[in-house]
């Protein structure tokens, strides 16, 4: 299952997508997500954005083929994902848990 066939099963959850190819434009981002059906929510990240990112998560973080993503809790704080493919199941497990956080 892909990400955007489990979000409706995420309840409140918001996704946000952030590109950190400085390189790119909106109307390429835009159009990217409109090919591919993404429903959510899509950002390009200023190169400050990037280099936090980084700094807090590494520099695994700023590697798309890595598939990074975090949380963000109730209370603001993030918490990094592992690496890698998350299956629909897994990112529901990480919802209800940092939901609970």
């Amino acid at each position: 299952m892909l990400v955007k066939d489990t979000l409706p099963d995420l309840g409140d959850a918001v996704m946000i997508s952030i590109d950190i190819d400085i390189n790119e434009s909106a109307d390429q981002l835009r159009r990217y997500a409109d090919q591919n059906g993404f429903p959510w929510r899509f950002a390009l990240a200023p190169r400050d954005m990037v280099r936090a990112l980084g700094d807090a998560f590494g520099t695994q973080f700023l590697t798309p083929p890595s598939e990074p993503m975090f949380m963000v809790d109730a209370k603001g704080e993030p918490h990094l994902l592992p690496f890698g493919r998350k299956s629909a199941e897994a990112l529901r497990a990480f919802v209800r848990q940092y939901r609970a956080a």
